[in-house]
C-alpha cells in the first residue's frame, strides 16, 4: 500500500530547513575559511547520521564510521591541497569500502549482508565527500560568486520543488514516494531563473546567461538528490524496515541535495561560471 502524503507542517518544515541550509552556506563564505570548513563538516555529520538512520543498514556503526572518516578526509584533503583540486577525493570511497568490508567480515554471521553494506557505504561516502567541493570552490579565484550562484540555485530549486508539493502533491513521481511530479520540473525552472537573476545582483560574478545554464544543471542535480531520500525511505518501507523518525525522513533530502550539488557546482564554477561562459 502506498504511503500517505506527509502532513502539511512537515512538508512546510522541509522548505524552511532547505532555506536555512542555503543561507548558512552563503553566510559562512564571509567568515574565515576554517569556519566555513567547519560549517561544511556539520552538514556532513548531519548527512551521515540521518542517512544511517534512514537507510538502516545491517551494521549502522560501520556505515557511520566510514561516513565520518570520508567526511573528515575529504575536507582535509581539499582544505590543505595546493593548488586546490578534487582529484584525490576519488580515493576516499575506496577507503570507505575497505572499512565496510573489514567491519562486515569481523561481524562473522552477517557476511551475507556484505553487498548491501558496501552499497550503502559507497553511496554515503560519495555524497559526504562531495560536500568538500564547496570548500574547494571558495578557494578558487572568483569562487565566492560562483559558490553563491550554486548555493542559491540548489536552495531555490529544492525549496520550489518542496513548496510545489504543498499544493500539488499529486501525481506522484512514484506510487511509493510521496513527492509530486510537478515539483521536479518546477524546481529546475526556478533554479534556472533565480541563478540568472542572482548574477545580475552579484558584482564580479558570472553573466546572467552563464548563470542560467549553471543554475539549471545545479538545480536539477539538487532536486534529484533530494528525491533520493524519498526512494531510500521507500526501499526501507518495502523491505519491512518500518518508517524512520520524521526529522530523519524530511531532513535527509535537502542535505543530500547540497551534497550532490557541491562537486557539480565546483566543476561548473571552475571551468564555466568564472570564465564568463
Amino acid at each position: 500500500m502506498p504511503p500517505p502524503t506527509p502532513v502539511l507542517w512537515a512538508r512546510a518544515g522541509v522548505v524552511v530547513f532547505t532555506g536555512f541550509l542555503a543561507v548558512a552556506l552563503i553566510a559562512a563564505t564571509g567568515l574565515r575559511r576554517e569556519v566555513f570548513a567547519g560549517v561544511i563538516l556539520v552538514m556532513q555529520i548531519l548527512t551521515v547520521v540521518t542517512y544511517t538512520q534512514l537507510r538502516k543498514p545491517a551494521s549502522p556503526t560501520i556505515t557511520l564510521v566510514a561516513g565520518l572518516v570520508s567526511a573528515i578526509s575529504a575536507d582535509w584533503l581539499v582544505f590543505y591541497s595546493h593548488p586546490i583540486s578534487l582529484d584525490r577525493l576519488v580515493y576516499i570511497p575506496a577507503i570507505a569500502l575497505g572499512i565496510a568490508v573489514a567491519g562486515q567480515f569481523s561481524r562473522g554471521p552477517g557476511r551475507e549482508e556484505l553487498t548491501v553494506s558496501m552499497g550503502s557505504t559507497l553511496f554515503l561516502s560519495v555524497v559526504v565527500s562531495g560536500f568538500a567541493g564547496w570548500i574547494g570552490l571558495l578557494g578558487k579565484p572568483g569562487g565566492q560568486q560562483a559558490l553563491w550562484t550554486g548555493a542559491i540555485a540548489v536552495g531555490a530549486a529544492v525549496m520550489a520543488a518542496r513548496a510545489c508539493d504543498l499544493t500539488l502533491p499529486k501525481p506522484r513521481i512514484n506510487r511509493q514516494v510521496p513527492r509530486g511530479a510537478f515539483g521536479v520540473v518546477i524546481g529546475g525552472m526556478v533554479g534556472t531563473a533565480v541563478a540568472a537573476y542572482s548574477a545580475i545582483l552579484l558584482e564580479g560574478g558570472p553573466t546572467p546567461g552563464t548563470a542560467a545554464v549553471g543554475g539549471l544543471i545545479i538545480g536539477l542535480v539538487g532536486v534529484l538528490g533530494d528525491l533520493a531520500a524519498g526512494y531510500t525511505q521507500a526501499g526501507r518501507r518495502i523491505a519491512g524496515g518500518g518508517v524512520a523518525l520524521w526529522p530523519v525522513r524530511h531532513g535527509l533530502g535537502p542535505l543530500l541535495a547540497f551534497g550532490v550539488a557541491a562537486p557539480v557546482s565546483y566543476l561548473l564554477g571552475v571551468y564555466y561560471l568564472t570564465q564568463g561562459g
